[in-house]
Protein backbone atom coordinates (compact mmCIF):
# COMPACT_ATOMS: atom_id res chain seq x y z
CA UNK A 1 0.00 0.00 0.00
CA UNK A 2 1.72 3.23 -1.14
CA UNK A 3 -0.77 5.54 -2.71
CA UNK A 4 -4.32 6.37 -1.33
CA UNK A 5 -7.02 8.60 -3.73
CA UNK A 6 -9.62 10.79 -1.73
CA UNK A 7 -12.16 11.78 -3.98
CA UNK A 8 -15.35 13.64 -2.69
CA UNK A 9 -17.71 12.81 -6.26
CA UNK A 10 -19.30 16.29 -6.92
CA UNK A 11 -17.58 18.16 -4.18
CA UNK A 12 -20.14 21.79 -4.62
CA UNK A 13 -23.51 19.62 -4.64
CA UNK A 14 -22.26 17.74 -2.02
CA UNK A 15 -21.46 20.38 0.22
CA UNK A 16 -24.80 22.05 -0.79
CA UNK A 17 -26.53 18.81 0.55
CA UNK A 18 -24.47 18.38 3.47
CA UNK A 19 -25.65 22.21 4.72
CA UNK A 20 -29.21 21.27 3.32
CA UNK A 21 -30.60 17.76 3.15
CA UNK A 22 -33.60 18.85 1.34
CA UNK A 23 -31.62 18.75 -2.04
CA UNK A 24 -30.49 15.43 -1.47
CA UNK A 25 -31.58 13.01 -4.53
CA UNK A 26 -33.09 16.27 -6.32
CA UNK A 27 -31.66 17.48 -9.21
CA UNK A 28 -28.70 20.57 -8.10
CA UNK A 29 -27.27 23.01 -9.99
CA UNK A 30 -24.87 25.15 -9.14
CA UNK A 31 -23.87 28.65 -11.02
CA UNK A 32 -26.40 31.39 -9.84
CA UNK A 33 -29.82 32.00 -11.08
CA UNK A 34 -31.32 31.06 -14.40
CA UNK A 35 -31.72 34.88 -14.75
CA UNK A 36 -28.20 35.72 -14.85
CA UNK A 37 -25.79 35.27 -18.01
CA UNK A 38 -23.39 32.72 -16.72
CA UNK A 39 -22.81 29.27 -17.14
CA UNK A 40 -22.77 26.01 -14.82
CA UNK A 41 -20.10 25.69 -12.31
CA UNK A 42 -21.69 22.12 -11.16
CA UNK A 43 -24.15 20.11 -11.18
CA UNK A 44 -25.69 16.71 -9.74
CA UNK A 45 -26.15 13.61 -11.05
CA UNK A 46 -29.64 14.27 -11.71
CA UNK A 47 -29.05 17.13 -13.74
CA UNK A 48 -26.77 15.25 -16.09
CA UNK A 49 -28.99 12.80 -16.82
CA UNK A 50 -31.60 15.82 -18.41
CA UNK A 51 -28.65 16.90 -20.45
CA UNK A 52 -27.09 19.54 -18.33
CA UNK A 53 -23.27 19.68 -18.57
CA UNK A 54 -20.47 22.08 -16.60
CA UNK A 55 -20.31 25.47 -18.89
CA UNK A 56 -23.98 25.07 -20.14
CA UNK A 57 -25.56 28.39 -19.47
CA UNK A 58 -28.19 28.50 -16.53
CA UNK A 59 -30.89 29.41 -19.33
CA UNK A 60 -30.55 26.29 -21.49
CA UNK A 61 -29.67 24.62 -17.89
CA UNK A 62 -33.31 25.35 -17.02
CA UNK A 63 -35.23 24.00 -20.08
CA UNK A 64 -33.35 21.19 -20.14
CA UNK A 65 -34.07 20.38 -16.37
CA UNK A 66 -36.92 22.78 -14.95
CA UNK A 67 -37.44 21.27 -11.64
CA UNK A 68 -33.56 21.65 -11.20
CA UNK A 69 -32.58 23.66 -7.61
CA UNK A 70 -30.53 26.55 -9.08
CA UNK A 71 -27.53 28.03 -6.35
CA UNK A 72 -25.43 30.34 -6.11
CA UNK A 73 -21.55 29.14 -6.77
CA UNK A 74 -19.60 29.69 -2.77
CA UNK A 75 -17.11 29.93 -3.42
CA UNK A 76 -15.32 31.01 -0.03
CA UNK A 77 -16.98 28.11 1.16
CA UNK A 78 -15.88 25.81 -1.29
CA UNK A 79 -12.39 26.84 -0.76
CA UNK A 80 -12.36 26.64 3.45
CA UNK A 81 -14.31 23.44 3.22
CA UNK A 82 -11.20 21.77 0.90
CA UNK A 83 -8.16 23.24 2.67
CA UNK A 84 -9.64 21.73 5.55
CA UNK A 85 -10.04 18.62 4.38
CA UNK A 86 -5.95 18.92 3.04
CA UNK A 87 -5.54 19.93 6.59
CA UNK A 88 -6.63 16.88 8.11
CA UNK A 89 -5.24 14.45 5.35
CA UNK A 90 -1.81 15.91 6.28
CA UNK A 91 -2.04 14.84 9.52
CA UNK A 92 -2.02 11.54 8.16
CA UNK A 93 0.70 11.42 5.65
CA UNK A 94 3.55 13.38 5.18
CA UNK A 95 2.78 14.17 1.37
CA UNK A 96 -0.62 15.01 -0.18
CA UNK A 97 -0.75 16.50 -3.40
CA UNK A 98 -4.10 18.59 -4.11
CA UNK A 99 -5.93 17.44 -7.48
CA UNK A 100 -8.93 19.73 -7.33
CA UNK A 101 -11.64 20.83 -4.64
CA UNK A 102 -12.10 17.29 -2.91
CA UNK A 103 -9.41 15.54 -4.73
CA UNK A 104 -6.46 14.42 -3.01
CA UNK A 105 -3.71 11.72 -3.64
CA UNK A 106 -1.44 11.16 -0.34
CA UNK A 107 1.68 8.94 -0.17
CA UNK A 108 0.98 6.40 2.73
CA UNK A 109 4.00 4.01 2.48
CA UNK A 110 5.25 2.54 5.60
CA UNK A 111 1.99 4.66 7.92
CA UNK A 112 0.02 1.39 8.45
CA UNK A 113 3.07 -0.40 9.82
CA UNK A 114 4.13 2.91 12.10
CA UNK A 115 0.34 3.20 14.05
CA UNK A 116 0.67 -1.23 14.04
CA UNK A 117 -2.62 -1.38 12.03
CA UNK A 118 -3.54 -3.48 9.47
CA UNK A 119 -3.53 -1.81 5.68
CA UNK A 120 -7.75 -2.36 5.76
CA UNK A 121 -8.12 -0.64 9.14
CA UNK A 122 -5.64 1.77 8.62
CA UNK A 123 -7.82 2.95 5.21
CA UNK A 124 -10.78 2.70 7.07
CA UNK A 125 -9.50 4.82 10.05
CA UNK A 126 -8.49 7.61 7.41
CA UNK A 127 -11.82 7.50 5.58
CA UNK A 128 -14.28 7.54 8.80
CA UNK A 129 -12.48 10.21 10.36
CA UNK A 130 -12.66 12.23 7.16
CA UNK A 131 -16.40 11.70 6.84
CA UNK A 132 -16.72 12.76 10.21
CA UNK A 133 -14.35 15.94 10.31
CA UNK A 134 -16.28 17.82 7.44
CA UNK A 135 -19.52 15.36 6.64
CA UNK A 136 -19.08 14.76 3.21
CA UNK A 137 -19.44 11.36 1.41
CA UNK A 138 -16.25 10.65 0.50
CA UNK A 139 -14.05 7.41 -1.23
CA UNK A 140 -10.84 6.61 -0.25
CA UNK A 141 -8.85 4.17 -2.06
CA UNK A 142 -5.23 2.35 -1.61
CA UNK A 143 -2.90 0.71 -4.35
CA UNK A 144 0.32 0.94 -5.51
CA UNK A 145 -0.04 3.55 -7.94
CA UNK A 146 -1.85 6.47 -8.60
CA UNK A 147 -3.68 5.72 -11.24
CA UNK A 148 -4.72 2.26 -10.02
CA UNK A 149 -6.19 4.09 -6.58
CA UNK A 150 -7.37 6.77 -8.57
CA UNK A 151 -9.07 4.74 -10.50
CA UNK A 152 -10.63 2.97 -7.60
CA UNK A 153 -11.96 5.67 -5.58
CA UNK A 154 -13.64 6.91 -8.64
CA UNK A 155 -15.67 3.76 -9.24
CA UNK A 156 -16.63 3.49 -5.62
CA UNK A 157 -19.30 5.82 -4.68
CA UNK A 158 -18.53 6.15 -0.59
CA UNK A 159 -15.96 3.84 1.51
CA UNK A 160 -12.61 2.55 1.52
CA UNK A 161 -11.11 0.10 -0.87
CA UNK A 162 -7.37 -1.68 -1.03
CA UNK A 163 -6.09 -3.32 -4.00
CA UNK A 164 -3.73 -5.43 -2.88
CA UNK A 165 -0.16 -5.66 -4.35
CA UNK A 166 0.22 -7.76 -7.42
CA UNK A 167 -3.31 -7.10 -8.41
CA UNK A 168 -3.61 -3.94 -9.93
CA UNK A 169 -4.24 -5.12 -13.33
CA UNK A 170 -7.03 -7.76 -12.58
CA UNK A 171 -8.42 -5.02 -10.33
CA UNK A 172 -8.11 -2.55 -13.71
CA UNK A 173 -9.12 -5.06 -15.93
CA UNK A 174 -13.23 -5.01 -15.21
CA UNK A 175 -13.47 -0.93 -15.04
CA UNK A 176 -14.94 1.17 -18.11
CA UNK A 177 -12.58 3.15 -19.82
CA UNK A 178 -14.05 6.11 -18.92
CA UNK A 179 -11.83 5.68 -16.35
CA UNK A 180 -8.43 6.45 -18.18
CA UNK A 181 -7.45 10.18 -17.82
CA UNK A 182 -7.82 10.81 -21.81
CA UNK A 183 -10.44 13.27 -23.47
CA UNK A 184 -14.18 12.24 -23.68
CA UNK A 185 -13.52 12.01 -27.47
CA UNK A 186 -11.08 9.26 -27.32
CA UNK A 187 -13.33 7.81 -24.71
CA UNK A 188 -15.87 7.67 -27.58
CA UNK A 189 -13.37 6.30 -29.91
CA UNK A 190 -12.26 3.33 -27.63
CA UNK A 191 -15.87 2.13 -27.65
CA UNK A 192 -16.54 2.20 -31.10
CA UNK A 193 -13.78 -0.25 -31.46
CA UNK A 194 -15.56 -2.37 -29.17
CA UNK A 195 -13.17 -1.57 -26.38
CA UNK A 196 -15.55 -1.19 -23.15
CA UNK A 197 -13.01 -2.30 -20.36
CA UNK A 198 -9.54 -1.62 -19.33
CA UNK A 199 -8.90 -5.40 -19.74
CA UNK A 200 -9.78 -5.01 -23.49
CA UNK A 201 -7.09 -2.41 -24.09
CA UNK A 202 -4.82 -4.10 -22.10
CA UNK A 203 -4.97 -7.07 -24.29
CA UNK A 204 -4.32 -5.37 -27.20
CA UNK A 205 -0.80 -4.90 -28.53
CA UNK A 206 1.38 -1.59 -27.46
CA UNK A 207 2.03 -0.64 -31.34
CA UNK A 208 -1.88 -1.03 -32.47
CA UNK A 209 -2.71 1.10 -29.44
CA UNK A 210 -0.45 3.61 -30.09
CA UNK A 211 -0.65 3.08 -34.52
CA UNK A 212 -4.71 4.38 -33.43
CA UNK A 213 -4.27 6.66 -30.76
CA UNK A 214 -0.88 8.10 -30.72
CA UNK A 215 1.07 8.86 -27.30
CA UNK A 216 -2.45 8.79 -25.43
CA UNK A 217 -2.79 5.15 -26.48
CA UNK A 218 0.76 4.32 -25.31
CA UNK A 219 -0.17 5.95 -21.76
CA UNK A 220 -3.65 4.25 -21.50
CA UNK A 221 -2.17 0.46 -22.93
CA UNK A 222 0.41 1.09 -20.02
CA UNK A 223 -2.11 1.95 -17.44
CA UNK A 224 -4.34 -0.65 -18.24
CA UNK A 225 -1.73 -3.17 -17.71
CA UNK A 226 -0.93 -1.66 -14.38
CA UNK A 227 2.25 0.10 -15.49
CA UNK A 228 2.10 3.65 -13.94
CA UNK A 229 5.30 5.59 -12.81
CA UNK A 230 3.37 8.98 -11.77
CA UNK A 231 4.59 10.39 -8.43
CA UNK A 232 2.87 12.21 -5.92
CA UNK A 233 4.29 15.87 -5.62
CA UNK A 234 3.05 18.38 -2.92
CA UNK A 235 2.22 21.62 -3.96
CA UNK A 236 3.79 24.18 -1.50
CA UNK A 237 1.84 25.93 1.25
CA UNK A 238 0.22 29.01 -0.33
CA UNK A 239 0.25 31.75 2.25
CA UNK A 240 -2.75 33.22 2.77
CA UNK A 241 -3.48 36.39 4.78
CA UNK A 242 -6.99 36.78 6.04
CA UNK A 243 -8.69 39.52 7.90
CA UNK A 244 -12.10 40.53 8.94
CA UNK A 245 -13.60 43.70 10.06
CA UNK A 246 -17.51 44.12 11.79
CA UNK A 247 -18.90 47.46 10.97
CA UNK A 248 -20.02 49.69 13.45
CA UNK A 249 -23.94 49.86 11.71
CA UNK A 250 -25.64 47.98 8.82
CA UNK A 251 -24.14 49.92 5.48
CA UNK A 252 -25.73 50.43 2.18
CA UNK A 253 -23.52 53.00 0.61
CA UNK A 254 -20.06 52.28 -0.77
CA UNK A 255 -17.95 54.77 1.25
CA UNK A 256 -17.94 52.86 4.54
CA UNK A 257 -16.91 49.90 2.69
CA UNK A 258 -14.28 51.70 1.05
CA UNK A 259 -13.16 53.19 4.40
CA UNK A 260 -13.71 49.69 5.86
CA UNK A 261 -11.33 47.99 3.31
CA UNK A 262 -8.29 50.36 3.45
CA UNK A 263 -8.08 49.27 7.25
CA UNK A 264 -8.17 46.22 6.35
CA UNK A 265 -6.03 46.45 3.95
CA UNK A 266 -3.31 48.27 6.12
CA UNK A 267 -3.59 45.86 8.63
CA UNK A 268 -3.18 42.86 7.05
CA UNK A 269 0.00 44.52 5.29
CA UNK A 270 1.38 45.18 8.86
CA UNK A 271 1.59 41.55 9.60
CA UNK A 272 5.33 40.13 9.83
CA UNK A 273 4.97 37.17 7.15
CA UNK A 274 4.65 39.87 4.26
CA UNK A 275 7.89 41.65 5.18
CA UNK A 276 9.61 42.06 2.01
CA UNK A 277 6.98 40.46 -0.09
CA UNK A 278 4.59 41.95 -2.48
CA UNK A 279 1.28 40.19 -3.39
CA UNK A 280 -0.53 39.19 -6.56
CA UNK A 281 -4.18 38.41 -5.50
CA UNK A 282 -6.69 40.22 -3.50
CA UNK A 283 -10.21 38.35 -2.14
CA UNK A 284 -12.89 40.65 -1.26
CA UNK A 285 -16.25 39.68 0.22
CA UNK A 286 -19.18 41.23 2.34
CA UNK A 287 -21.34 39.56 4.81
CA UNK A 288 -24.79 40.87 4.41
CA UNK A 289 -27.63 41.07 6.74
CA UNK A 290 -29.50 38.38 4.37
CA UNK A 291 -26.60 36.05 5.48
CA UNK A 292 -25.80 35.87 1.55
CA UNK A 293 -21.90 36.52 1.10
CA UNK A 294 -20.58 38.71 -1.77
CA UNK A 295 -17.07 37.81 -3.36
CA UNK A 296 -14.80 39.66 -5.90
CA UNK A 297 -11.91 38.94 -6.90
CA UNK A 298 -8.56 41.32 -8.21
CA UNK A 299 -5.27 40.62 -9.66
CA UNK A 300 -3.01 42.77 -10.19
CA UNK A 301 -1.24 43.39 -13.21
CA UNK A 302 1.91 43.85 -11.04
CA UNK A 303 2.55 42.57 -7.90
CA UNK A 304 2.61 45.15 -5.23
CA UNK A 305 2.61 45.38 -1.57
CA UNK A 306 1.05 49.28 -1.58
CA UNK A 307 -2.83 49.42 -0.09
CA UNK A 308 -3.28 52.31 -1.80
CA UNK A 309 -2.58 50.81 -5.15
CA UNK A 310 -4.66 47.50 -4.34
CA UNK A 311 -7.73 49.68 -3.20
CA UNK A 312 -7.25 51.67 -6.65
CA UNK A 313 -8.05 48.49 -7.87
CA UNK A 314 -10.85 47.07 -5.89
CA UNK A 315 -12.67 50.36 -5.49
CA UNK A 316 -14.65 50.56 -9.06
CA UNK A 317 -15.88 46.70 -8.14
CA UNK A 318 -17.27 48.15 -4.72
CA UNK A 319 -18.45 51.00 -6.18
CA UNK A 320 -20.64 48.80 -8.86
CA UNK A 321 -22.24 46.94 -6.50
CA UNK A 322 -26.21 46.59 -5.58
CA UNK A 323 -26.51 45.08 -2.39
CA UNK A 324 -29.87 43.41 -2.25
CA UNK A 325 -29.37 43.73 1.75
CA UNK A 326 -27.60 45.74 4.05
CA UNK A 327 -23.81 45.05 4.58
CA UNK A 328 -22.61 43.80 7.99
CA UNK A 329 -18.86 42.46 7.92
CA UNK A 330 -16.06 43.22 5.69
CA UNK A 331 -13.24 40.77 4.85
CA UNK A 332 -10.03 40.71 2.49
CA UNK A 333 -7.47 37.51 1.90
CA UNK A 334 -4.31 38.97 0.12
CA UNK A 335 -2.64 35.76 -1.50
CA UNK A 336 -0.28 35.29 -4.39
CA UNK A 337 2.87 36.08 -2.51
CA UNK A 338 6.39 36.94 -4.59
CA UNK A 339 9.30 39.14 -3.76
CA UNK A 340 9.47 42.53 -3.78
CA UNK A 341 8.57 44.14 -6.95
CA UNK A 342 10.08 47.06 -8.51
CA UNK A 343 10.54 48.92 -11.76
CA UNK A 344 14.30 49.78 -12.94
CA UNK A 345 14.67 53.88 -12.56
CA UNK A 346 16.60 55.62 -15.74
CA UNK A 347 19.81 56.29 -15.71
CA UNK A 348 19.94 59.72 -16.83
CA UNK A 349 17.25 61.91 -16.24
CA UNK A 350 15.44 62.99 -19.99
CA UNK A 351 16.85 66.12 -21.39
CA UNK A 352 19.35 67.63 -23.67
CA UNK A 353 21.78 68.43 -20.80
CA UNK A 354 22.07 65.06 -19.68
CA UNK A 355 22.27 63.76 -23.18
CA UNK A 356 25.30 65.87 -23.56
CA UNK A 357 27.19 64.57 -19.98
CA UNK A 358 26.52 61.30 -21.71
CA UNK A 359 27.68 61.98 -25.18
CA UNK A 360 31.40 63.26 -22.95
CA UNK A 361 31.45 60.54 -21.03
CA UNK A 362 31.48 58.06 -24.67
CA UNK A 363 33.96 60.31 -25.89
CA UNK A 364 36.17 60.51 -23.26
CA UNK A 365 36.17 56.42 -22.71
CA UNK A 366 37.02 56.09 -26.49
CA UNK A 367 39.95 58.27 -25.90
CA UNK A 368 41.12 56.32 -23.44
CA UNK A 369 40.64 53.16 -25.09
CA UNK A 370 41.50 54.23 -28.79
CA UNK A 371 38.50 53.09 -30.42
CA UNK A 372 34.71 53.32 -30.18
CA UNK A 373 33.66 51.34 -27.41
CA UNK A 374 29.60 52.18 -26.86
CA UNK A 375 27.44 51.23 -30.31
CA UNK A 376 24.16 51.33 -31.45
CA UNK A 377 21.36 49.12 -33.53
CA UNK A 378 20.34 50.78 -36.66
CA UNK A 379 18.23 49.46 -39.48
CA UNK A 380 20.65 48.71 -43.01
CA UNK A 381 18.18 46.47 -44.85
CA UNK A 382 15.19 46.04 -43.30
CA UNK A 383 14.07 44.03 -46.37
CA UNK A 384 16.30 41.62 -46.65
CA UNK A 385 15.48 38.19 -45.80
CA UNK A 386 19.10 37.38 -44.32
CA UNK A 387 18.84 38.75 -40.59
CA UNK A 388 22.25 39.59 -40.64
CA UNK A 389 21.63 42.07 -42.77
CA UNK A 390 18.30 43.68 -41.61
CA UNK A 391 20.45 45.41 -38.67
CA UNK A 392 23.79 46.75 -38.25
CA UNK A 393 25.76 48.46 -35.01
CA UNK A 394 27.69 52.18 -35.94
CA UNK A 395 29.47 53.83 -33.15
CA UNK A 396 27.08 55.70 -30.50
CA UNK A 397 27.50 59.79 -31.57
CA UNK A 398 26.08 62.95 -32.30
Amino acid sequence: MKVACLLVADFLVALARRDDASLRGRPVIIGGSPEEHAAVVACSPEAVAAGVGIGTTLRRALALCPKAVFLPHREAVATEAAGALLDLLRLYSPAVEAVSPGHAHLDIRGLAEMAHMEDEAYLRDLQESAVNATGLPLSLAAAETVFAAHAAATVRAQGAVLVHEGQARAFLSRLPVEVLPVSPVMHQRLRLFGLERLGQVAELTLSAMQAQFGRDGARAWELANGRDDARIVPKPEEVRISEELDLPAPAALSEPLIAGTRALLQRALERGELKGHSLRRLDWRLGLESGEQLTRRCVFREPTDDPARMLFALQPKIERLQLPAAAVSVGVTLSGLCSEYGHQANLWQVGPRRYKELLEAVEQLNARVGGPQVFRIVEVQGWSRIPERQLGMVAFGP
